[in-house]
C-alpha cells in the first residue's frame, strides 16, 4: 500500500517513515526545498517536489499513486502571525482535503493535537467530555478547524480520522532546542512547581497508532493516542534532560506570576503586530504550568493501538 505524507522531512516525518517502510508501505514524501527531498529520499522515501500552500499537478499525480494520506505538515510556531497559521494549518489542508478525495485516496489520517479541545485544566479528557468550543491560542485553534474540515469531509469512498497526540517526544526532536538552551543559559523554571500531570506520546507509538488507524474501519472520528501512563512535567523533562546531559534545576516560578507574564508579553506583541516568539505566552502556561492529561482508552478499544515502547525505554534510547 502507498502512503502520501506531508511533514516528511520535520520531526514526526523523520521518525515515522523509515516505520511505516518497515511495516510494508511505500512513502511518497511532500517535499518544498531540495534539502527536504534529499533528508526524505535518504529515509527510503520517494519525493514529490511541491509547496503544501499551492499545490501543483506534481502532488495530484502523487496522489493518484496512493491508497492513503497522512498529513502531519503544520506550522505550529510560537508567535502571533495569524495569517500564517490560517493559511498553512486551514486553507492548505482543506485543499489537500479536495485534492485527495478527487484523487482517489481511500483513507485520509489527519495528525491533530491533543491542545484543540478548549478548556484548562484538562484532566484524564475523555474524547466525548470534551469541550465542543475552540481554544483560544493560533495554533490549537487553527488545527481544530482544520480537524473539523477533515471530519466533515469523512465519507463511504472518503474515510478520515484524526489522531491528537499530546506533547511528542522522541530522538532529535527539534521542538525542545529553545527548552535545552533555557537550561543551558540557567533560565528555566519548573512553573507551579512542575508537579502537574503532561500526558505525552513517544514518536514511536505515533506510528503505532498511525498503523492502527490505516487497518481499522472508523472514519470520521477523532482520537487521544498517549503513552498509556500519567507522568508530571517534571518528571518527563527532567529525565529527557539528564539523557543529554543537563540538568535543569529546582527553580520554581509560580503558576500565577508566569500567567501575568504570558497575558502581559501577548498583549504587548499583538498591539506592536509583533512576529517574533515572545518569552512567553498563555499557551506555554495552558500545557505546561496546568495539567494536561487525556485518555486514549477510545483508540485503544475501536482502532486497537498499542504503545509499542514505554517511558523507560524511550529515555534509554535517547541516551544511547
Amino acid at each position: 500500500m502507498k502512503i502520501f505524507i506531508t511533514g516528511g522531512s520535520g520531526f514526526v516525518g523523520q521518525s515515522i517513515i523509515p516505520i511505516l517502510i518497515k511495516n510494508g508501505f511505500e512513502i511518497f514524501a511532500l517535499a518544498r526545498s531540495v534539502e527536504s527531498a534529499e533528508k526524505v529520499k535518504s529515509l527510503g522515501a520517494t519525493p514529490v517536489r511541491d509547496d503544501l500552500t499551492s499545490l501543483s499537478k506534481s502532488t495530484e499525480n502523487a496522489l493518484k499513486e496512493c491508497d492513503y494520506v497522512i498529513h502531519s505538515a503544520a506550522h505550529m510556531d510560537l508567535t502571533y502571525d495569524k495569517a500564517l497559521f490560517y493559511k498553512i494549518n486551514v486553507e492548505a489542508t482543506k485543499d489537500l482535503l479536495i485534492k485527495s478525495k478527487t484523487n482517489g485516496i481511500k483513507k485520509f489520517i489527519y495528525i491533530s493535537a491533543a491542545p484543540v479541545v478548549p478548556g484548562s485544566p484538562i484532566i484524564n479528557l475523555a474524547e466525548k467530555d470534551a469541550g465542543k468550543g475552540l481554544p483560544k491560542a493560533l495554533y490549537p485553534k487553527t488545527k481544530a478547524i482544520a480537524e473539523q474540515l477533515v471530519l466533515k469531509a469523512n465519507d463511504a469512498t472518503f474515510m478520515t480520522l484524526s489522531l491528537r497526540p499530546p506533547a511528542i517526544w522522541g530522538p532529535d526532536n527539534h521542538h525542545y532546542d529553545d527548552l535545552l538552551d533555557n537550561v543551558k543559559n540557567g533560565k528555566w523554571r519548573w512553573i507551579g512547581g512542575g508537579h502537574q500531570i503532561l500526558s505525552t506520546i513517544h514518536v514511536k507509538n505515533l506510528a503505532s497508532a498511525i498503523i492502527a488507524a490505516f487497518k481499522s474501519e472508523k472514519g470520521g472520528q477523532a482520537y487521544f493516542i498517549t503513552d498509556g501512563d500519567r507522568r508530571s512535567v517534571r518528571e518527563t523533562f527532567t529525565a529527557i534532560l539528564n539523557a543529554e546531559g543537563l540538568d535543569a534545576g529546582d527553580k520554581e516560578l509560580p503558576r500565577s506570576v508566569a500567567l501575568f507574564f504570558a497575558h502581559v508579553f501577548g498583549g504587548l506583541w499583538k498591539i506592536l503586530g509583533l512576529k517574533s516568539r515572545p518569552p512567553v505566552m498563555p499557551l506555554m502556561i495552558r500545557l505546561m504550568g496546568t495539567e494536561f492529561s487525556v485518555s486514549d482508552q477510545k483508540a485503544r478499544t475501536e482502532l486497537g493501538y498499542e504503545n509499542v515502547i514505554d517511558f523507560q525505554q524511550g529515555i534509554k534510547e535517547l541516551k544511547s
